[in-house]
């Protein structure tokens, strides 16, 4: 991948012989500025004596946190960037301070299955390459469980390093790929002004991407690795997924240029994708096998009961990976298959039974879908289409955790939320201020939480959908923990 970037000028001085700006400063701009607050959850009876991963309790117990994963408004993230006002039904209660848990993120968390704890990662340039730091924090209380770190080393100045962590569940095992994409061939051009005319002089750089695989240990706080695949030049951006024995790890070889002559032809094709399962704490391959497009991006992935794992395509298909061989089998959900303009943050999640919530907030739908049964669809909500159905937040609706009301942010005309009966898809309550929200999320305590694009950034509310309290922060909320 080529990147052409105008050299900086200091003051009274001609080109520089230096980038503008690097790959990293244009990260830390990005996702590089991701920052994690701790929230106090505003319970429904205003009490914040809620024991880690259980319920209110008497006695010793601790505060429950909400975690707030986005980008500040301003460049340095402070513990003091989030204040909570409390609703007037809840004056009583004293509200614990947030606390700032990690900034300069170098991805968005990851939640363990069980919910119970998040892992974050940061990347650090060191003498010899760069240090990949995983901190696991408890869910409930914001405590930092265990941290370790790893180095990458050999790579040149200005390296990029993107990790994505993932559980693995039923083990003590966290797996990282690092997409680690490195700058060569610098060199000086020239590119005409369209609007002038005039040469400019522009810094030519070549990245190129390739993978690494590396895993902490829960219990120690250990790493292992990094391991190269060696797979360069691939895409930078992968998808991936694990079970009790197996990282699975969608991946692309990088397009190559094509000659004219191929284009006349229409020979070239693109690559792609494929599925490889590694074993937990290998960096070989046990199966490697093509799998379907699109080219992985940000499309969700979760395993499946069974122990395959799937991810959702094009917003209306699920393509299941066996954990044996690694075939490639794809059923399209029916009432998602309907086909807009307007783009949506799909998402989906495994659930208890074994069953999957998916959501397509673009054409208003959410469904209950069983892959035990080729993902026969159990139940179905239609819903009025949101204001921000694409974007942070990605979640725009949640289902309670006995599967019987599916909560959703409002449509474009009425803003607020909505409550619906998933048995019979009918609308059960709504609250609406005529404010839009553009994400949702039900918290462990059972609090609604919304997301806002401006301040008061977070209401709280019951279950019944009664305001609880407002929280005004400096943090542009991207996800909820």
């Amino acid at each position: 991948m080529r990147s052409l970037q105008r050299p900086r000028r200091a003051s009274g001085a001609g080109p520089a012989s230096g980038l503008a700006v690097s790959r990293r400063e244009m990260l830390v701009g990005g996702i590089g500025a991701g920052a994690l607050i701790a929230l106090p959850d505003l319970s429904l009876s205003g009490r914040f004596g809620v024991r880690s991963g259980g319920s209110a309790a008497s006695g010793s117990s601790v505060s429950r946190f909400v975690l707030l994963y986005g980008v500040p408004d301003s460049a340095t993230p402070a513990g003091g960037s989030v204040a909570a006002a409390m609703s007037p039904a809840s004056k009583s209660a004293a509200l614990p301070a947030a606390k700032s848990v990690a900034a300069t993120l170098a991805a968005p968390p990851v939640s363990s299955p069980d919910q119970s704890a998040v892992a974050l990662v940061t990347v650090d340039s060191v003498a010899d390459g760069a240090t990949v730091t995983l901190t696991l924090v408890d869910s409930a209380t914001a405590a930092v469980q265990k941290q370790g770190s790893v180095t990458v080393t050999g790579i040149p100045d200005g390296t990029s390093i993107l990790p994505k962590p993932v559980f693995a569940p039923g083990t003590t095992t966290i797996a990282v790929v690092l997409a680690v994409t490195e700058p060569s061939d610098k060199r000086l051009v020239t590119k005409k002004d369209p609007r002038t005319g005039a040469a400019i002089p522009m810094q030519a750089v070549t990245w190129t991407s390739h993978h690494e695989l590396a895993y902490f240990d829960t219990s120690t706080g250990d790493f292992t690795g990094p391991f190269s695949l060696g797979n360069a030049p691939a895409l930078g951006l992968t998808t991936v997924a694990a079970n009790g024995s197996d990282l699975f790890v969608w991946s692309t070889a990088e397009p190559q240029p094509i000659s004219a002559a191929q284009k006349r032809k229409g020979s070239w094709t693109p690559p792609l994708p494929w599925v490889s399962a590694f074993p937990l704490g290998s960096a070989k391959a046990r199966l490697s096998v093509p799998s379907p497009g699109p080219w992985p991006s940000s499309e969700p992935a979760v395993t499946l009961a069974s122990g395959d794992v799937a991810r959702l395509v094009n917003g209306r298909t699920v393509q299941v990976s066996s954990a044996r061989t690694g075939e490639v089998t794809q059923t399209t959900i029916a009432p998602l298959a309907e086909i807009r303009a307007k783009p949506s943050a799909v998402t989906m999640e495994s659930r208890a039974d074994g069953t999957l919530f998916i959501t397509k907030p673009g054409i208003g739908q959410a469904v209950i879908a069983d892959p035990s049964d080729s993902f026969r669809v159990t139940a179905q909500v239609s819903y009025p289409v949101p204001a921000a159905p694409l974007g942070a937040p990605s979640s725009k609706a949640a289902l309670s955790p006995d599967g019987a009301t599916l909560y959703v942010v409002g449509g474009r005309k009425t803003g607020g939320i909505a409550a619906y009966d998933v048995a019979t898809g009918k609308l059960a309550g709504t609250y609406s201020s005529g404010r839009p929200y553009f994400g949702l999320y039900q918290l462990a305590s059972g609090t609604l939480l919304t997301v806002s694009p401006g301040n008061p950034r977070l209401e709280f509310f019951s279950q019944e959908l009664s305001p609880l309290g407002t929280v005004t922060t400096s943090l542009q909320v991207s996800a909820v923990y």
